[in-house]
């Protein structure tokens, strides 16, 4: 069964720089994050019957609508940070900024309203570089990244016979579109 998460989408222009500055900055022997995989998550969803996504995609339409008219500042990727259980090195952006904030928890209200288990936890918005990190370098270095934000997606993550593919769903723009009118 495939499992869905809402997350915000990384240009092709922004993973290409995440790729080149994992492999120049940190190159580790162990798990690396594929370019096409590099999101940042608001909400893991688990298991979804149809009838709970189209609840949730009609939620996640509304939410979209409400952030039209705010200004989508660019996320300043600034801190690396480690999950010990799941063995994971991530990129962070310690400043999150409010309509990234108001996205997550929104999408979070939603899911909970729906009947799905949500983390109750402050959000914590960051990209997965590597998975599988048994020990850390002595010395991480600091990242400064401004990675432009403009859409979030419903992703659903399909097993392959090469790994695990995250697979957009729907998508919604947060930003007007600039060849608008």
């Amino acid at each position: 069964m495939n499992r869905y998460f809402f997350a915000l989408n990384l240009s092709h222009k922004s993973k290409k720089q995440l790729i080149r500055w994992r492999d120049s900055e940190l190159p580790l022997p162990c798990h690396p994050v594929a370019e096409d995989n590099l999101h940042i998550t608001l909400a893991f969803l688990g298991v979804l019957t149809d009838e709970l996504k189209q609840q949730l995609l009609t939620g996640a339409g509304l939410l979209a609508d409400t952030l039209k008219h705010e200004e989508i500042t660019p996320l300043t990727l600034n801190r690396l940070g480690y999950f010990k259980r799941p063995k994971v090195l991530y990129l962070a952006n310690d400043d999150i900024p409010d309509w990234q904030n108001e996205l997550a928890a929104g999408i979070t209200k939603q899911a909970l309203d729906v009947g799905l288990n949500q983390e109750q936890r402050r959000y914590l918005s960051h990209i997965t570089l590597y998975r599988k990190v048994r020990a850390l370098p002595k010395e991480l270095p600091l990242p400064n990244m401004l990675i432009p934000i403009d859409r979030f997606s419903l992703f659903q993550s399909l097993s392959t016979e090469t790994g695990v593919r995250y697979q957009a769903v729907k998508t919604w723009q947060l930003t007007v579109s600039q060849d608008a009118g």
